[in-house]
């Protein structure tokens, strides 16, 4: 299992392919291998995308792979039960309220903030495409300092090419069908969290709950680059932070 894992890291910016055509400078994970975070708390989401159900959907979606990776994540429907009765209803108002006062209802090290910037499904006559797009930024809950942040684009094409024009055309058409369904979205999103966790140089390190933890140091070094996100896009939870290139480019 061991091997698979660290096979994940070293190949899963594979699946992104097409999302960046020269390979990323690696981020600096200096700060997050000071805060050493065990817990994590995921807040609910943001969306920014037409389909109105993308917020309750993603969120079931990031327990397991977080959880897989080390950290213990606490129950999201509780969490989310727990934020409602104290006036936290509104996801808006959550990313944008102080991380320590977040993370103390629940004694949590760090806090998971998460946009949806794209969820969508596009019919063609000859393929079907399922597109997402997420804003992921991790906070320190004693100080509120960004630990890590990423944000990736997943296409899932989903093209059927027998020769028939015709046959192609009906299978494609039902494949339209059933990509525009909400439970096609899930396994999407799903996939693009692993993704975006695990390649090295870029994703989440290892907690302390899984054996690879022991490797972070080589995966996940500590460059002193101070670089810690590829963002293209200013995240609620973190006004100003960002890649480098994209604030050199909006000048």
């Amino acid at each position: 299992m061991k091997h698979l894992i660290r096979l994940a890291v070293l190949t899963s910016g594979i699946a992104l392919a097409g999302c960046s055509s020269t390979p990323l400078e690696p981020k600096d994970y200096s700060s997050f291998h000071s805060a050493a975070p065990k817990s994590i708390l995921v807040v609910p989401v943001v969306n920014h995308s037409n389909e109105v159900d993308a917020s309750e959907l993603f969120l079931t979606t990031m327990a397991v792979p977080l959880a897989e990776r080390g950290y213990y994540v606490f129950p999201t429907n509780a969490t989310t039960t727990m934020m409602n009765a104290e006036g936290l209803s509104d996801p808006g108002f959550v990313h944008q309220a102080p991380t320590p006062d977040l993370a103390r209802l629940f004694g949590a090290d760090a806090v998971l903030y998460v946009e949806v910037l794209d969820w969508d499904s596009n019919y063609k006559v000859v393929s079907s495409e399922i597109q997402t797009e997420f804003l992921y930024t991790l906070k320190s809950a004693k100080t509120g300092q960004v630990l890590w942040q990423d944000q990736q684009r997943y296409v899932h094409s989903t093209s059927s090419q027998s020769g028939n024009p015709l046959a192609d055309l009906l299978a494609n058409a039902l494949t339209s069908v059933l990509n525009n369904t909400k439970s096609d979205f899930t396994p999407m999103a799903m996939q693009a969290n692993i993704a975006v966790l695990s390649p090295a140089g870029q994703g989440l390190p290892f907690g302390h709950r899984n054996n690879l933890s022991a490797e972070n140091g080589k995966y996940y070094p500590a460059t002193g680059s101070g670089k810690i996100s590829n963002a293209q896009r200013e995240a609620m939870s973190a006004p100003g932070v960002r890649a480098p290139e994209a604030e050199i480019e909006s000048d």
